[in-house]
């Protein structure tokens, strides 16, 4: 039905004073290739598949070739989307591959770990009284590390030097072991802690809160990313399922921390194959969304796979749009 490509160039500089005596004036330049198509299913269903490339500097920008290859296969996952079945309902084993894992942990975890939200009356404080106790499975850590600029040669959106409060970016470790060891700290006090991390972000003309930078996920449980889909084949298989789940690619999500809704995320899938137990050929599928609420979705994590896929995009919250990053390995 419709189809664009866009290229955005934004250069940003700021400057910050302060009655402490700071003086900050930095630069950041985002150069951001977007590429997005869209059609409709015979069932009326609209189908979108978009690809970004987020980099810093102009020798970062891909080629032509790696544009019109992206094209071509956006196109061509277009035309195997509308002739898709439906996703039925399904409870049972799934693997997130990369990108979509990252994704996956910022939408449901990061939100709830940032600092504003431990001591709003109106949040749902997920997390607020968890400090030292077990939150994700002991074989994962979790870090926000804004200081980090690229991993395996990929640029972190996510990467600064000074937060908009005009203090430095540092790492904080969130998650140690499984157990919460920390905040998204900005210059706003969360007990037991007395100061900011550096994380205080916010888009011109709004108000700062704690947000996310780089958010970075590792994993002491892992297999072979090439092993994954036998893993997810024998865990269907002892679950009694027909098949498992396979997303690909995941657009976003949104996640509920208020008090008034309920504490439950849902997240938005682009690419979801079946990986049939019986040894059919894997089926793509549309339609499907995962819906789950927070703890609970942890606690299933079985293993992760090797090699982190990495998310650059924008984040939407109270201080408006930042740009982050959120990285993880595959998660079964």
């Amino acid at each position: 039905l419709e189809s664009s490509a866009v290229l955005l160039a934004v250069d940003d500089n700021r400057s910050v004073v302060n009655s402490e005596g700071s003086k900050v004036q930095g630069s950041m330049v985002r150069l951001r290739v977007m590429m997005q198509a869209a059609t409709q299913a015979e069932d009326g269903m609209l189908l979108t598949r978009f690809e970004s490339f987020e980099v810093h500097q102009t020798n970062q920008l891909p080629g032509q070739q790696l544009l019109l290859d992206t094209a071509s296969r956006l196109r061509q996952e277009l035309l195997d989307l509308r002739a898709a079945p439906l996703a039925e309902p399904y409870v049972g084993p799934a693997v997130l591959e990369g990108r979509a894992a990252g994704v996956f942990f910022h939408e449901i975890f990061g939100h709830r770990l940032e600092g504003h939200r431990q001591k709003d009356d109106l949040e749902g404080q997920t997390f607020a009284d968890m400090l030292g106790k077990k939150v994700l499975p002991n074989f994962l850590d979790m870090v926000d590390d804004p200081t980090v600029r690229s991993i395996g040669g990929t640029p972190l959106s996510g990467h600064y030097y000074v937060d908009d409060e005009g203090v430095p970016a540092q790492p904080v470790q969130l998650v140690e072991k499984g157990k919460l060891r920390g905040f998204l700290l900005g210059r706003s006090p969360v007990l037991p802690f007395a100061a900011s991390n550096g994380h205080g972000r916010r888009e011109r003309g709004n108000q700062v809160v704690a947000r996310q930078g780089n958010l970075i996920v590792s994993s002491r449980k892992t297999i072979a990313d090439d092993k994954l889909r036998s893993e997810l084949i024998a865990e269907a298989k002892r679950q009694g399922k027909p098949y498992g789940l396979w997303f690909r690619d995941i657009q976003g999500g949104y996640t509920i921390t208020d008090r008034s809704g309920p504490q439950a995320f849902k997240v938005l899938p682009l690419m979801v194959f079946r990986v049939w137990a019986d040894g059919r050929p894997d089926e793509l599928v549309r339609g499907a969304d995962i819906v789950g609420t927070p703890i609970a979705a942890f606690e299933t994590i079985l293993a992760t796979g090797r090699k982190p896929g990495i998310f650059n995009g924008m984040c939407g919250a109270e201080s408006g749009d930042v740009p982050v990053s959120a990285v993880s390995p595959a998660l079964l």
